[in-house]
């Protein structure tokens, strides 16, 4: 398969210590009754100031308080095979239809497995092979953005510390991150837990550098009922930030006679570590019981569709 169709793998492999890089997945379950949600993020910093492989975890439990946890562990304890894909941090594996977890720090232990069933991607073609269209082409970007699946079934169980969480048909997503750093600013959403409509969907919008200048980017991937819609820079789209504060987003998206609405909404944020220069050193805000409303308009047909999301993974580092 082109390798910029399938980002999932190892993109670092020709990386070393002496290289300003990062590298991570980002694994979302959200329990099938609703009442909790556990992202984890295995990655590998590249960096002469502090190289080091890790897993990053937060939680949101049944009260919806957040917590994190970091993980961390040499570069020499990580391992990736291609075909098929898998990655090994210490003793846990990472591959994109299952994870096992046996992860232990001074504050908790996770321990567990869980699969991964009918995973649901994006759209492809050569001129967008993923959800960064032709900006994948583009060598030495600073952040690079792949969804690996937008929404799948999540089988299994994991156990913190003594207390045992099933997750069996719970909601699952999967995307990734590499490059030298997270951008300067933007904003991050995700949510496939609607109502109604059977809907997901995945946004950013970010301050990007290019060849000496830099512009806002953005894509808004929503998938209704099974059919795509792709806004974004590369396919001139329009972009309309109508409010932006901390905890609260209003958006719009516009496509020929398409326009999306997102309102986003979050209150209970926690700091996770992220890369700068390679370096795990900076922080961003994210939560994952946020609430999120999309209208969905089409003038060419007159179709109107509305629905809410909850336990929306939501991040807001921008200013509008």
């Amino acid at each position: 398969m082109n390798r910029h169709y399938n980002k999932i793998g190892f993109q670092g492999k020709m990386k070393s210590e002496n290289d300003k890089y990062f590298e991570g997945w980002y694994y979302k379950q959200v329990k099938n009754d609703d009442s909790f949600t556990i992202s984890f993020i295995p990655g590998i910093s590249y960096n002469k100031e502090d190289p080091h492989s890790f897993v990053q975890c937060i939680i949101c439990n049944e009260q919806k308080k957040l917590t994190s946890h970091y993980f961390k562990y040499e570069t020499s304890d990580f391992e990736f095979s291609e075909e098929p894909f898998k990655i090994k941090i210490g003793n846990s594996y990472f591959s994109e239809k299952s994870i096992y977890l046996d992860l232990i720090n001074d504050d908790i232990r996770i321990n567990g497995e869980l699969s991964f069933v009918n995973l649901e991607g994006l759209e492809k073609s050569i001129f967008s092979p993923n959800i960064m269209g032709y900006f994948s082409y583009f060598p030495k970007m600073e952040c690079n953005h792949h969804i690996v699946s937008m929404n799948h079934q999540v089988f299994g169980t994991i156990i913190l510390n003594d207390k045992e969480i099933n997750l069996n048909n719970g909601f699952g997503y999967i995307e990734k991150d590499w490059g030298i750093s997270f951008p300067k600013e933007y904003i991050w959403l995700q949510c496939n837990h609607f109502d109604t409509h059977n809907i997901k969907i995945a946004l950013s919008v970010a301050t990007i550098p290019f060849l000496g200048f830099s512009f806002k980017g953005f894509f808004c991937a929503l998938i209704i009922e099974e059919k795509e819609y792709r806004f974004a820079t590369y396919n001139n789209s329009k972009l309309r930030i109508n409010t932006l504060e901390e905890g609260y987003l209003s958006i719009t998206f516009i496509k020929g006679k398409i326009e999306v609405e997102i309102i986003a909404e979050v209150d209970n944020v926690l700091p996770l570590a992220s890369p700068k220069n390679g370096v795990m050193k900076n922080f961003i805000k994210e939560g994952l019981a946020g609430i999120i409303s999309v209208k969905f308009k089409n003038e060419k047909n007159g179709e109107i569709i509305e629905a809410k999301g909850k336990n929306a993974g939501i991040e807001i580092m921008m200013k509008k």
